[in-house]
């Protein structure tokens, strides 16, 4: 299920929520990896709860 909804959001969101919350990695350190300032990283993350919510809405889940 969570799988199905995260395959429904962008790659950069898919990555950043992964490596972060799944993964449970520091912010700074996939930043440094992927490239990106942590800002960014951040928008990501945010950007990316929002659409997985709405994805998980889409498939009928209640978070």
């Amino acid at each position: 299920m969570i799988n199905d909804a995260l395959s429904r959001i962008g790659h950069e969101q898919r990555q950043a929520l992964t490596e972060t919350y799944l993964r449970d990695r520091p912010y700074a350190e996939v930043a440094a990896e992927v490239g990106i300032p942590v800002g960014t990283l951040r928008s990501r993350v945010f950007y990316g709860l929002k659409a997985l919510r709405a994805a998980l809405d889409e498939m009928g889940v209640t978070v």
